[in-house]
């Protein structure tokens, strides 16, 4: 039996240290990024070990809304130890074999989000109608995939999300809050397909899914077993979910332990 385990990662297996939570010491702490010189994010040495041991035991597969450039830095999670094969970035629209964006896989994702008109030249007009408030910090876009907005969250206006979410679904465009960043996602583009592409290319024939936020959901609802982290954006909203998805007792970086203490089992049983 091949075992695939599909996770996102900032918020669900690395933290930084406004997300971590007060329950750890600086001594469990290893890096795993530092950016501009400086230490951006982190996961315990508990979790990294389990993660080594479900490498040994199961495809790992990182399934991440970061960029190629943003995904890259993450380097200290496979240190001293070989990287996944394959990688899912840019929530799906990028997958990387050996390093490499798999060509025909973005070429397909490219198409859908013409042949729908999600494409940023068309998202952009509808944002700054919607957005043009001195909240909106900065708007980024990613590699020409999707857009995100850095917010003020202590000014955002949170009792209309719900009114923003559903004016830009009509548009075709998936929204989700996380921390700061108020991401804009075209339908085309999701974390489960790009895990199901990979899934057949390994043969795998069950699959365990971790994540945090609205983003991962997908992901989580097509796998075979799934874990939802309890501090993350998807619990909050309340957004329904199958059987099949369990949520951590912990918060912070001990649920991420959590998350691969309980992988660490499952794959050990399943061998």
């Amino acid at each position: 039996m091949t075992l695939l385990f599909a996770s996102d990662l900032d918020q669900t297996l690395i933290y930084s240290r406004n997300s971590m939570g007060m329950d750890v010491t600086e001594d469990e702490l290893v890096e795993v990024e530092r950016y501009e010189g400086k230490p951006l994010s982190f996961m315990t040495q508990k979790s990294q070990s389990e993660l080594w041991k479900i490498n040994d035991a199961a495809f790992f597969l990182p399934v991440t809304t970061r960029t190629q450039a943003q995904y890259e830095r993450v380097t200290g999670i496979f240190e001293g130890q070989q990287a996944p094969r394959f990688a899912v970035i840019s929530n799906g629209a990028v997958i990387l074999e050996n390093g490499q964006p798999i060509k025909e896989w973005s070429e397909g994702i490219r198409q859908q989000c013409v042949s729908r008109k999600t494409i940023i030249s068309d998202l952009m007009p509808e944002i700054e109608r919607y957005f043009s408030e001195d909240w909106v910090l900065k708007v980024r876009q990613a590699d020409d995939w999707f857009v995100y907005l850095i917010v003020d969250r202590a000014r955002f206006p949170e009792e209309k999300l719900n009114f923003y979410t559903t004016a830009f679904k009509k548009l075709g465009w998936g929204m989700s809050l996380q921390g700061r960043k108020l991401y804009f996602m075209p339908e085309s583009i999701t974390k489960a397909g790009a895990m199901e592409y990979i899934k057949e290319r390994l043969g795998a024939s069950y699959v365990i899914a971790a994540g945090d936020s609205l983003l991962d959901l997908d992901l989580l609802e097509s796998a075979d077993y799934s874990i939802l982290a309890s501090h993350g954006e998807a619990v909050k909203s309340a957004v329904p979910t199958s059987e099949h998805i369990h949520r951590t007792d912990k918060y912070g970086i001990k649920a991420g332990e959590e998350i691969l203490g309980r992988v660490a089992e499952i794959s050990v049983q399943r061998k």
